[in-house]
């Protein structure tokens, strides 16, 4: 188990590496994407402003920040994958090659096991139900289909 965990937390060390080197002007948009969809905005922010427009939505938001907070320490207690930042420097994984260097920053210093990221898995989570929600609502408008259509394609091509 501990070769498979050593190659899955290397393809999470080679991605961070690659998206630090070719997206290092993001740094900021990515720590966004990751604090608004956190656990305590979830409950105190999205969930109120969606229950209020859309209950259903409201609702499945709780339910995927609760189901998926609670999948992911129960991940964490089976896996207890450690954190790729420390990972990275203590293994023997690299004996014969120099660890990639990747760069840590102050919402990445936490303490106790590091995958699965609950970070990742709560903003999945928790952007899914949102996007396929907005997706719903613009299916069902066709002036909002087709306004959000022809938005996509400028900005997919411009």
């Amino acid at each position: 188990m501990e070769a498979g965990m050593n190659v899955l937390h290397d393809a999470g060390i080679q991605a961070t590496r690659w998206l630090q080197e070719h997206f290092q002007g993001s740094q900021d948009w990515f720590l966004f994407i990751s604090f608004a969809a956190d656990l305590r905005n979830t409950f105190f922010v999205l969930f109120p402003l969606w229950f209020h427009f859309c209950e259903p939505v409201g609702i499945r938001l709780i339910w995927v920040a609760v189901i998926g907070d609670w999948l992911n320490l129960v991940f964490k207690w089976i896996l207890f994958g450690e954190r790729p930042y420390w990972w990275v420097h203590e293994t023997n994984y690299y004996s014969n090659a120099s660890a990639p260097a990747i760069q840590q920053f102050p919402l990445t210093c936490e303490t106790g096991p590091g995958s699965p990221s609950g970070h990742a898995m709560g903003a999945a989570g928790v952007y899914y139900v949102m996007v396929t929600a907005l997706l719903s609502i613009a299916s069902a408008s066709p002036w909002a289909s087709t306004c959000c259509c022809g938005r996509s394609a400028w900005t997919c091509s411009g």
